[in-house]
C-alpha cells in the first residue's frame, strides 16, 4: 500500500524534522522562497528565478547537515527515490504553515469559556 501525503508528512516527514534548528532552518528557507520569487520578477531579472531550487533547499540541506544528521538518509533528502520529490516541498511548506499557526496561537489571549 502506497502511503499519502498525510502519512508521509505525519509518519516521514516530522520524524526528521526534529531538531528546533533543523526546523528554523527550513522555514526560513521557505519564507525565502516565497519572497524571492515576486523580487526577482520585480527587478526585471526572471532568470534568476532559476535559483529558486537553491533558495528554497540549501537552508533545510544546511539544517540536516548541522542538527539532523541521518547516515542512512544523507542530507540532501530531495534526492530520494522514496516519496514524490514535491512531497518534500509541500512538506516545508506545510511544516512552515503549522508552526506560523501554533505560535499565532500561543500569541492569542486565552479566554476563559462563559460560565
Amino acid at each position: 500500500m502506497r502511503a499519502t501525503f498525510n502519512e508521509f508528512y505525519a509518519q516521514h516527514f516530522l520524524a526528521e524534522h526534529r531538531h528546533p534548528g533543523n526546523v528554523a532552518l527550513h522555514i526560513v528557507g521557505t519564507l525565502a522562497s516565497a519572497v524571492f520569487v515576486p523580487a526577482v520578477l520585480l527587478n526585471a531579472q526572471p532568470w534568476w528565478v532559476l535559483l529558486y531550487p537553491v533558495v528554497h533547499a540549501a537552508p533545510g540541506v544546511l539544517g540536516h547537515r548541522l542538527f539532523e544528521r541521518d547516515a542512512k538518509v544523507g542530507d540532501a533528502r530531495v534526492f530520494r527515490k522514496d516519496f514524490p520529490l514535491w512531497w518534500f516541498i509541500a512538506g516545508n511548506h506545510k511544516l512552515t504553515w503549522d508552526k506560523a499557526v501554533a505560535l499565532l496561537q500561543g500569541l492569542a489571549p486565552h479566554r476563559q469559556p462563559p460560565r
